[in-house]
């Protein structure tokens, strides 16, 4: 399965570490209809917005690995910090479908749009 990283998950090191395993190289990704925003936390979240795309990258993952990931993005907190969802992202002009960990707007106090991550 594949997921689509555009923050904190983008780094080697920080996934590598949730999922316990060393995992391919991943691909570079756009995502459109989404925004990219600081929130002031270290870490970004993407909300939808028409018009828009956030840059990241696809990584192969295991189904296994999901409950690691949702736990380290707060997906199990209540109310969750993020929202998982199945998505459509363009690898070399191609579409491939992914997850990837949306924000929940109402738990952050500040998020300010970013152009580019």
């Amino acid at each position: 399965m594949k997921l689509f990283a555009y923050g904190t998950l983008r780094r080697r090191g920080r996934i590598e570490a949730l999922v316990g395993r060393r995992l391919d190289e991943p691909v570079p990704a756009v995502l459109e209809g989404y925004r990219l925003y600081d929130t002031g936390r270290g870490y970004p979240v993407i909300l939808p917005e028409p018009g828009h795309r956030v840059q990241g990258v696809v990584w192969t993952i295991d189904e296994a690995d999901l409950g690691y990931l949702d736990h380290y993005e707060g997906a199990d907190e209540d109310p969750p910090y993020y929202y998982r969802r199945l998505v459509q992202v363009q690898v070399a002009g191609r579409p491939v479908e992914a997850v990837v960990y949306v924000g929940n707007p109402v738990v952050f106090d500040r998020l300010v749009p970013l152009e580019a991550y």
